[in-house]
């Protein structure tokens, strides 16, 4: 993700962050399937956010339900797009590892014996 720049200027509509750190932003749920159960029909929106270069928050709400976020940690390998995060919700500890491409970056876990399957894409 990160790319070597000549000395050039910077447009006023540019951002260090932007140059620097581009995968810190907002990722939906595009995706989500536990099995064959379409868990998207049951929630109005899963997120992760990447707020700063270390933490991070993952929010969703059921249809019928509030909103709950939680935050974790995570680091990104620069030269390797590795992504890793951990975050524990309701009182279990959660570590992924994944590469962000383009934007994007799926979640795998086996829960209960069904595979668990999240894709996010950068909003």
């Amino acid at each position: 993700m990160l790319c070597l720049f000549p000395a050039c200027e910077i447009p006023a509509s540019g951002s260090l962050k932007s140059l620097t750190k581009p995968y810190i932003a907002e990722y939906v749920c595009t995706e989500a399937r536990l099995g064959e159960e379409n868990l998207l029909d049951k929630y109005e929106f899963i997120k992760i956010t990447l707020l700063d270069a270390k933490e991070l928050e993952v929010s969703f709400k059921p249809k019928n339900g509030d909103k709950k976020a939680f935050k974790g940690n995570y680091s990104v390998n620069g030269e390797t797009r590795e992504f890793n995060g951990e975050i524990g919700i309701f009182g279990v500890t959660f570590k992924e590892t994944t590469k962000i491409e383009n934007g994007e970056f799926t979640i795998t876990k086996n829960i209960l014996s069904q595979p668990l399957v999240l894709k996010f894409k950068m909003k």
